[in-house]
């Protein structure tokens, strides 16, 4: 048996030359403008910050893929750029017009970057940062590229060859470009890759090279030979007579190409037999001449086994008969048969016989075949004959005839292993690549890097080959080639050009290496589809330094549309995926009355999305400021520069004056009793009785100044409301009547010292220093008239909580109040409250709190829920939401969200607005500046960059003379409600308010004026002797060694009183208050005057010189006695 072996070396040659170096030379040197002399053709875009979508984890690759895929205009270049140094990383996209070109582009550079390269970035990682290169940047860009640091050159290496993508899930994630930047971490580096994209007939040509490099392959990768042979003998004896004559050409012509593969599985038993007789004569005579040639090749697999039995006999004929034949499944075949057949017959003969037959066949088999079945044919026919016969015969024969035969078949496969690899490999990697460059885009990619020196190049050079070059299976894996330093390939580089090169390779090795020939040039890269290159040229899975990674999470982009004529406030810009676009978002003015609710972390925006709103709303406004001094700024908004801000506990600069017993006409007292006492009640601990003993000692002190509880009305003042009256209690009197109530309960002695020391701790502390001087005021500034004004309230200068607390319970209270005045005036009023660190005040009720505590929160969150009635609109920002109380959170109508971190206030704010667990996650990420608002008819959320009208973080200052100067303009235009002692009489000047503020600051000088002086005093002048006098530091030393002598040693004292008054007396009291009274122009003669001093005598010096709080270094025991006589 003879086996016919196929093989022509010759033609795979080129196989061989895969496995050496390409050598791609580069001969010209550059010839072109630089990219220095010319910026307007390149366009770069640093890459800060990334966006991703929060389930992804990671950028995907797929969104980058997506950012090439824009660019596909022929003359330009895309830039993948990573520059390294001891700082971190940084990440440039960018496009340079092909220094080749000559065409002319669609749009300029720069316009081509902005507009596609730019806007893809931004659609495909929304939210992430990008900022265009300035020029000036660009050339110290291009100057790093030549030098490092120490002016030193760089030393340069191209890399060429095809990466190769780890399918694997798990293996994913260690092929980006955060593992390189980590590998070259603190060192100065450069990585640069340069993407050509190829026109369709590039991309066609490339694709008919593979596919005839295919062919060719095909042929050769396996062959399947098959040989049978069949023997068979018969005798046959026939006469008779025939003639027949039969002539005809034909032509055939056809192409055809068949590709199958298939499963199939037949299993079947047959049996058959025939008997038959015949009998007859027949006569031929036959000749034929012919020609055919033809053509085939292909690739033919498969199996068969055939198993038959055949008998027969035959007389008066003999034939003999020969059998080759291939049969198989899982055929895969491609070829072209051409066909071509001329003859002529001729029959002559005579034949008489006999036959009787019978043939018997059994046949069983099974048959399976897998694969894939695609046909095309073409081709054409064209047949052209004549044919003419004739016949005559007689036939009387009788035949008989015994034919035995054997059949043998052997099949054998040729593999050439070398070529069926790389039929393999161009059918699994460079077809695929091709087939999704037809839609995608193809691009021609070179790699070059740079660095100091060549172990630094080696070690990036072969971090890129570790990473990208992939599974097993690639044919042309990455290699990098250190270039000496006057390698022209260089200067192509440096300006980002792809250069042409000159080989010598066979084309069919260079075009299974994804190189591209074209013009009898191979450019010095390879072709890859966006697939390939988003996975070299990407960004980093994991955060770098140089580079933050940000996820983002999906929110609403569709707010109310506003209706025309309404009133609205804008809040800034929506933001879509973390990217900030040009819709604006606005809250209804009419929706500011059912109040807002901001919340953040310090230093995210709180505070500057509060001054918008004051600031856009154009309503007067309080703002309760426990904490900070960030509203002064603003002063210098001209919006806000009449804007009055006070310094609660820093008397120096603005103070406030606040008398929490004094009520409006028409409140009361009972009201205003309960909103103090559950003001303290929410600031301070009280335990057992300690709140009703307060409170009966709050209407004591309101009867001794004359207040029916009953009916509302003072029956020692005759107008207790008007101004420069002082017709209420003040926290002093309230002190000093605690340890009579408690009496009055009948404690014992014990649970007596407990409550009177408790209560009278709590008091005493807001009697001392600036705290005293503001709480402590027989008068109040008018809240009426604030509520018409732009005012802060800054309560920083008191550091303690609770009486942080309790000041802004005393305040809301007078707020609540004045606002339900106004509105009996005027039912369109409208103002704003601002509430900064609500929480204080407004905190949620804890277990272990006591029940006072939590009964008087309820009173004040109802009392804010209530004044919308009023025209107010409340604002309550807070850092804590979890520490609010719930009816806070319930009752705010619109919602803004800065950054929050604490888990327990993401949930608690979270519910109220329907946020899902990923947009909860997400407030821990908000940039500064960025809030989630939700409002009136709103259905989901929305992600809004809030617009900045002041800046709360500018080292611009605001000089405390300002706000002194103009908060005392203020209380001199209020003169006369009498705030502070003296300014009542008269509107003075701001040197005598100074006098005055003075003044009123010293307890000694106050008591005794009170005592004496006030009644008989009318004018400013008279109170300017006053002060004058009692400022006289040499009378009252005097004074007082005057009341600690013996009254013999009088006489040697009154020399020194000649100097104060004119009226002189023996008597020791005249003498004093003859001096009191010698500064005043007082009508009435001196005799008048003595008898009326007299008169007062016992009653002032008792109330003045008794009492434990003025301390003139006198014996007090002595005193009384002296006076009593």
């Amino acid at each position: 048996m003879e086996y016919q072996v196929i093989e022509k070396e010759e033609r795979l040659q080129f196989l061989e030359e895969m496995f050496e170096s390409t050598e791609l030379k580069v001969t010209e040197s550059y010839s072109y403008p630089t990219i220095m002399e010319d910026l307007s053709n390149v366009v770069l875009f640093h890459i800060k910050e990334v966006t991703f979508e929060g389930e992804e984890k990671s950028p995907r690759r797929e969104a980058f893929e997506n950012v090439i895929g824009m660019i596909q205009n022929e003359g330009v270049n895309f830039i993948y750029l990573i520059l390294g140094d001891k700082k971190g990383v940084s990440f440039y996209f960018g496009l340079v017009k092909e220094s080749e070109y000559d065409g002319e582009l669609p749009m300029p550079i720069d316009e081509m970057g902005n507009n596609l390269l730019k806007s893809a970035i931004r659609g495909n990682f929304r939210g992430s940062k990008i900022e265009e290169v300035s020029p000036e940047e660009m050339i110290e860009i291009f100057d790093r590229m030549q030098t490092n640091s120490n002016n030193r050159n760089r030393k340069y290496a191209s890399v060429i060859g095809t990466p190769g993508i780890n399918e694997s899930e798990d293996k994913k994630s260690f092929q980006g470009v955060d593992r390189l930047v980590d590998v070259m971490q603190g060192d100065d580096f450069g990585l640069c890759i340069l993407a050509k994209p190829l026109s369709k007939r590039a991309i066609k040509k490339i694709e008919d090279d593979l596919y005839q490099i295919y062919n060719s392959l095909s042929t050769f990768s396996k062959i399947s030979l098959q040989e049978g042979e069949n023997k068979s003998k018969g005798t046959s004896i026939s006469k008779g007579t025939s003639d027949s004559v039969s002539y005809g050409e034909n032509t055939t012509k056809g192409t055809n190409y068949s590709k199958t593969s298939g499963t199939s599985e037949n299993t079947g038993t047959s049996e058959s037999k025939t008997a038959g007789s015949t009998k007859g004569t027949n006569y031929s005579e036959s000749q034929t001449e012919g020609k055919n040639w033809g053509k085939s090749e292909g690739k033919n697999e498969g199996t068969s086994k055939t198993k038959g039995w055949s008998e027969g006999s035959s007389s008066g004929s003999s034939s003999n008969s020969t059998n080759k034949g291939t049969n198989g499944s899982g055929t895969e075949n491609w070829g072209t048969s051409y066909s071509e057949n001329t003859g002529t017959s001729s029959s002559k003969g005579t034949n008489t016989g006999y036959s009787n037959s019978e043939n018997m066949s059994k046949t069983k088999g099974t048959n399976t075949s897998t694969g894939t079945s695609e046909s095309k044919t073409a081709g054409t026919s064209e047949t052209t004959g004549t044919n003419s016969s004739k016949t005559t015969g007689t036939n009387n024969s009788a035949s008989e005839s015994s034919t035995t035969g054997s059949s043998q078949n052997v099949s054998k496969d040729i593999i050439n292993k070398k070529a069926a690899d790389y039929v393999k490999y161009i059918d699994e990697m460079l077809l695929p690549i091709i087939d999704y460059g037809k839609s995608k885009g193809l691009y021609l990619t070179t790699t070059f890097i740079f660095a100091d020196n060549n172990s630094q190049l080696e070690k990036l050079g072969n971090t890129i080959k570790s990473l990208y070059s992939g599974k097993k299976g690639n044919k042309n894996p990455l290699e990098f080639e250190i270039l000496e330093n006057n390698d022209k390939k260089i200067e192509y580089f440096k300006n980002f050009q792809i250069p042409n090169c000159v080989s010598y390779d066979n084309e069919n090795a260079l075009t299974l290496k994804s190189h591209f020939i074209e013009n009898d040039e191979v450019s010095l890269g390879n072709w890859y589809s966006p697939n390939e290159l988003g996975l070299i040229a990407g960004l980093p899975e994991k955060e770098v330094v140089g580079l933050a990674l940000n996820e983002e999470v999906e929110f609403g982009l569709n707010a109310k549309t506003p209706e025309k004529g309404e009133e609205l406030i804008s809040l800034g810009n929506l933001v879509q995926s973390g990217n900030e676009i040009d819709t604006k978002v606005y809250l209804e003015k009419s929706a500011l009355n059912k109040h807002i609710f901001i919340t953040g972390v310090t230093g995210t925006g709180k505070t500057t999305t509060c001054q918008k709103l004051l600031i856009e709303s154009e309503l007067p406004f309080l703002v309760i400021e426990p904490a900070k001094t960030e509203y002064r700024i603003l002063m210098n908004n001209p919006k806000t520069e009449d804007i009055l801000i006070f310094t609660l506990g820093n008397d120096k600069v603005a103070p406030f004056r606040l008398n929490p017993f004094e009520f409006f006409e028409g409140e009361s007292i009972t009201s205003r009793v309960d909103m103090l006492k559950a003001a303290m009640e929410a600031s301070f601990d009280m335990e057992a009785a300690i709140p009703q003993i307060i409170e009966s000692a709050m209407y004591s002190c309101y009867e001794d100044y004359g207040w029916n509880i009953d009916t509302d009305e003072n029956e020692k003042f005759e107008n207790p409301y008007d101004e420069g009256v002082y017709s209420f209690p003040t926290l002093e009197d309230l002190l000093n009547k605690v340890e009579t109530e408690v009496t009055k309960h009948n404690f014992d002695d014990r649970l007596k010292k407990d409550y009177v020391g408790s209560i009278t701790a709590r008091l005493q502390g807001l009697l001392v220093g600036s705290k005293g001087q503001m709480l402590n005021s027989r008068r109040s500034i008018d809240f009426r008239e604030l509520i018409e004004k732009k005012v802060v309230l800054e309560i920083e200068g008191i550091k303690n909580g609770t009486e942080k607390s309790l000041v802004m319970g005393f305040i809301l209270t007078n707020l609540c109040e004045a606002l339900r005045a106004k509105y009996n005036k005027d039912k369109h009023f409208k103002h704003i409250t601002l509430i900064e660190e609500a929480h204080r005040l407004l905190s949620k009720y804890t277990p272990g709190d006591s029940l006072n505590k939590k009964n008087s929160v309820e009173t004040f969150a109802d009392m804010l829920a209530e004044v919308r009635k009023y025209g107010e609109s409340l604002i309550i920002a807070d850092q804590i939401p979890n520490k609010m109380t719930p009816e806070v959170l319930k009752n705010t109508n619109t919602k803004i969200v800065h950054k929050i971190f604490a888990e327990d206030d993401k949930e608690a704010i979270g519910n109220t607005i329907s946020l899902s667990k990923e947009q909860k996650d997400f407030l821990s990420s908000l940039p500064t500046g960025r809030a989630i608002v939700f409002s009136q008819g709103w259905t989901k959320a929305l992600q809004v960059q809030i617009k900045q009208r002041t800046n709360t973080t500018s080292d611009e200052n605001i000089d405390e003379d300002r706000l002194k100067s103009r908060v005392e303009d203020f209380y001199i235009e209020n003169y006369k409600k009498g705030i502070f002692i003296g300014t009542k009489y008269e509107k003075i000047t701001k040197e005598q308010f100074r006098l005055c503020r003075k003044f009123s600051t010293n307890k000694e000088f106050v008591k005794i004026f009170k005592a004496v002086f006030e009644e008989n005093v009318n004018s400013f002048r008279d109170f300017e002797r006053v002060m004058n006098l009692l400022n006289d530091k040499k009378f009252f030393d005097n004074i007082r060694r005057v009341l600690t002598n013996d009254d013999e040693n009088i006489e040697n004292l009154k020399n020194k009183f000649k100097e104060y008054y004119d009226i002189f007396s023996d008597d020791l009291h005249k003498t004093i208050y003859a001096k009191y009274y010698g500064g005043l122009k007082i009508q009435g003669s001196t005799e008048d005057n003595l008898k009326k001093i007299k008169r007062d005598l016992k009653e002032s010096i008792i109330t003045i010189f008794n009492n434990g709080d003025l301390n003139l270094g006198i014996d007090r025991s002595y005193l009384k006695k002296y006076i009593q006589k």
